[in-house]
């Protein structure tokens, strides 16, 4: 069968011939020209170029060595060190240089260094001794100021302690020397506690607890304290309690025992005549006038009572005289119906009326003196 020598040709499947696209070649990095159709393309085959071999020492992917440009390019930097054929010294010989310089250098310099450290460790022990000779001796000046300052001004721990350590002792206290010991004002109490045993028998009761324990400020006065312990025989005492300036807490007897000069129901009573006696009582305002008090306009009524007794008295007081108005502006001042004060009184002589007194004095505005009274 003969061969159809028909060039073949390439038909579109959809039976028609499209226009073929112009075909750009590259002709270079900046042109771009059209190739025209129907002409054949030509592909040339390149020379062979001669493969490079790598010189020694340079790394693949190293830029080609072109004239004069090693010197300007370093990447050949690994050739240049690796053609140094020239043979190195005896390494044993540059062993024993480099030593020889270590040594000179290390003993020269722990030479000096040990001649410092030694110079600084004697200079050190002197002034340890000096400073531990100044110690002593500021130890020795400065302790009794310490100590001092000290008791002067405990921590609120120490104080606390203080306090109670005073009150165990005081009740725990079976003579009234001891009782004298742990009291403010020990030179004008001391005989009062001496004469108020004489008819009552010390009771030996230890403090079992401190129920209360908080400061207390009396007349800007803040070195007292407010206590309330519970003894034994759990009964309840509630003490007031003053820091003197020497940093002793000291218990304030008279008002643990409410103190009177005799009993209100006694003095009441006997009602003794032309004696100034003070004592611990109720202040209320009132108006009962009677007998050699019956004129309002001349005389102020207070209604006395004291503790533990339900017998009330009245004190009258001048309106001229400063007591009154002290009296009426505390009263005032209280925001209470009563006030408890110590009052100077007396009971005149030839006095008609049955429960009335003349009030002399406002001794205390409470029922302690915070500073010892006038005698």
């Amino acid at each position: 069968m003969a061969r159809n020598k028909q060039a073949f040709k390439l038909i579109p499947v959809d039976g028609t011939e499209g226009k073929l696209k112009p075909i750009l070649r590259l002709q270079g990095m900046n042109a771009m020209e059209p190739l025209e159709t129907g002409q054949p393309l030509r592909l040339e085959v390149p020379q062979e170029v001669p493969e490079e071999i790598p010189q020694a020492g340079m790394r693949p992917g190293s830029p080609p060595h072109e004239a004069g440009a090693l010197r300007t390019h370093q990447p050949g930097i690994d050739l240049l060190i690796g053609s140094i054929s020239s043979r190195p010294d005896d390494p044993k010989k540059h062993r024993d240089q480099a030593q020889t310089r270590r040594r000179r250098i290390y003993w020269g310099w722990l030479t000096l260094a040990g001649i410092l450290l030694t110079g600084a460790a004697v200079w050190s022990v002197g002034k340890i001794r000096d400073a531990d000779a100044q110690e002593d001796q500021i130890h020795v000046s400065t302790e009794p100021a310490l100590d001092e300052e000290t008791r002067e001004n405990p921590s609120p721990n120490q104080l606390v302690e203080r306090i109670e350590s005073v009150t165990r002792k005081f009740f725990q206290a079976s003579k009234t020397e001891t009782l004298a010991q742990h009291v403010r004002h020990p030179e004008r109490v001391s005989p009062l506690i001496s004469q108020y045993h004489e008819e009552r028998a010390i009771r030996v009761n230890p403090v079992l607890r401190t129920k209360i324990l908080q400061p207390l400020t009396l007349d800007n006065r803040a070195n007292f304290w407010m206590q309330s312990v519970e003894l034994k025989n759990h009964e309840t005492r509630n003490l007031i309690i003053e820091i003197t300036d020497s940093g002793e807490p000291k218990i304030d007897w008279e008002t643990l025992v409410c103190r009177q000069p005799m009993k209100w129901d006694a003095f009441a009573r006997e009602r003794p005549a032309g004696v100034s006696l003070d004592f611990r009582v109720y202040l209320e305002r009132d108006h009962f006038f009677s007998h050699e008090f019956a004129d309002s306009s001349i005389w102020n009524c207070f209604r006395l009572t004291a503790l533990d007794s339900d017998e009330a008295l009245f004190g009258y007081a001048k309106t001229t005289d400063p007591v009154s108005t002290e009296l009426l502006d505390l009263l005032k001042q209280s925001g209470e119906n009563y006030a408890s004060v110590i009052l100077r009184v007396t009971i005149p002589h030839g006095s008609q009326s049955r429960h009335g007194l003349v009030i002399e004095k406002l001794m205390s505005p409470r029922w302690i003196y915070l500073d010892p009274p006038e005698t």
